[in-house]
């Protein structure tokens, strides 16, 4: 009888080991989660109640044969949008904070989704994806905020990967409509197709539009290039189209940011090229799928001038200068996200990792792009004020660790298979956000790199319990967890060439 007990009880511990282990980072950081989870309650809003001028209803999950399970969800969101300064939206919407971001913000929002993946908060996914096609039939644009003030800038592009990743939701293990049969599964294959059309089309008219801007309404085609640079519908100028590179502010473009070619823009849209062309797999058109294959290959071919083969490294290119700008930043690793660099690239460039790498994460440039002192005292003082302002440190320059570029950096190692050093990131990532949390009960917008705490004192007061840093850190938590349980991260072996595809969504 004893020893069945102690069997028993073995049988149980051992049981529990595993399920721990299975959950390791989940249960470790179980606090910070709750936290996350909670958090969403205070930054989702209910629609417009106002008669809009363009609405969308046959969202995939209000067809007849689909369980009505958002609603559940739905019953728990009490915010209403009563800021007059604010556009209405049709459909439900997140914002970044509860506190200074409470409109849509573009990128932020591809970002956000990713602490959406894999929860019962998947179904705002396509409510997002229908606002922000609602803005763009609306304006023409889709802004770089749901306010009027924005709408003559747009911000950095990835509503296709918002789309795409809205679309492969449905093959997460959590996905309700994964466990659909039948009729049931094929109506929702097609309608999930019908949607992917019609919200890629939507894409492609932003991507010609706003973005290739043959008649340059937009300021970001540039004469003689197939690249495309940050600009502004209106103006236009240096500091709107830092303003929408989404950098704001930084050293990065030496005050010039409509003078380059920017390397983390063109891989966005490297990045919609070939989610054109999967698009039109799926949906079995194989001639249009070439033609945005043709398209990605002669962007990945010209964006060859950003390349230095001496450093080996990526570079924004100053076509107003006709040089690379040999300044330091996360961009530089936004090829390997998209998978535009050769495995030799790739390479080369890993050897610069450590130029970012602190104990807490990626800052977001190095600190030997930093601007040199200069002696003033030759200089009338008139002129001291405008020169200190353009060299002194900006918020998206060295120190400062921002969430999305580290996220972006650690997906092209893991594309690239430098598994390890993508998982020292993300584990020193959690680490420093956890202990953060644990001491100031909120995650922060951006954290200083040499010091480990909240980074203050730039643009604007220092933003907590913010959208992308938390959504960030929840993915990581996904994907420690999948790797520290030996699950298989790639779609193909290691014999291939990389790029690698993720079977993680990332």
């Amino acid at each position: 009888m004893s020893i069945l007990c102690d069997i028993t009880q073995f049988k149980v511990a051992t049981s529990n080991i595993i399920l721990y282990t299975i959950f390791m980072w989940k249960n470790e950081y179980k606090d910070c989660l709750e936290y996350i989870d909670s958090y969403w309650n205070r930054i989702t809003y209910k629609p417009s109640s106002l008669r809009l001028r363009y609405r969308i209803n046959n969202l995939p999950y209000q067809l007849p044969y689909a369980e009505r399970l958002p609603m559940i969800g739905k019953k728990e969101i009490k915010n209403k949008d009563i800021n007059p300064r604010s556009i209405k939206l049709p459909h439900y919407y997140f914002v970044p904070n509860d506190n200074k971001f409470t409109y849509i913000y573009y990128w932020d929002s591809f970002f956000i989704f990713k602490g959406l993946m894999g929860t019962k908060r998947e179904w705002l996914m396509p409510e997002m994806i229908e606002n922000f096609i609602y803005l763009f039939k609306t304006f023409n644009i889709i802004p770089n905020f749901s306010a009027p003030a924005s709408i003559g800038r747009t911000q950095a592009p990835f509503f296709s990967s918002m789309i795409m990743d809205t679309y492969l939701k449905n093959l997460n293990t959590t996905n309700p409509y994964r466990h659909l049969t039948g009729i049931k599964r094929k109506w929702h294959e097609v309608s999930m197709k019908n949607w992917l059309k019609r919200t890629m089309a939507v894409a492609k008219e932003e991507y010609e539009l706003v973005w290739i801007d043959k008649e340059n309404t937009y300021n970001h085609h540039v004469n003689n290039y197939i690249l495309s640079r940050y600009g502004d519908r209106d103006i236009g100028y240096a500091h709107s189209s830092e303003l929408e590179s989404g950098w704001d502010l930084t050293s990065r473009f030496y005050n010039r940011c409509d003078q380059f070619l920017p390397i983390d823009l063109n891989s966005y849209l490297y990045k919609y090229e070939t989610d054109f062309a999967l698009a039109e797999e799926i949906l079995g058109n194989r001639e249009e799928a070439e033609k945005w294959r043709k398209k990605a290959k002669e962007r990945k071919k010209a964006m060859q001038i950003m390349w230095d083969d001496d450093e080996g490294f990526f570079y924004d290119y100053g076509y107003g200068f006709e040089k690379i700008s040999h300044y330091f930043s996360l961009a530089s690793f936004t090829p390997l996200w998209a998978g535009i660099a050769t495995a030799e690239q790739a390479k080369r460039t890993l050897k610069h990792l450590p130029k970012f790498e602190t104990p807490y994460g990626l800052t977001i440039g190095a600190e030997t792009s930093l601007a040199k002192p200069i002696d003033l005292s030759k200089i009338q003082r008139r002129y001291h004020p405008a020169i200190e302002e353009i060299i002194k440190p900006k918020q998206w320059d060295y120190p400062n660790i921002w969430s999305p570029l580290e996220y972006l950096t650690v997906i092209g190692l893991l594309r690239y298979g430098y598994t390890t050093e993508a998982k020292r990131i993300m584990t020193s990532s959690v680490q420093t956000h956890a202990r953060l949390f644990r001491k100031y009960k909120t995650f922060f917008e951006k954290i200083n790199g040499k010091t480990g705490e909240p980074s203050i004192g730039y643009a604007y007061a220092m933003q907590e319990g913010f959208g992308w840093t938390n959504a960030v850190f929840f993915r990581y938590i996904q994907i420690l967890d999948t790797m520290n349980n030996g699950q298989e991260i790639y779609k193909e072996s290691s014999s291939k060439e990389p790029p690698y595809d993720l079977a993680i969504l990332s």
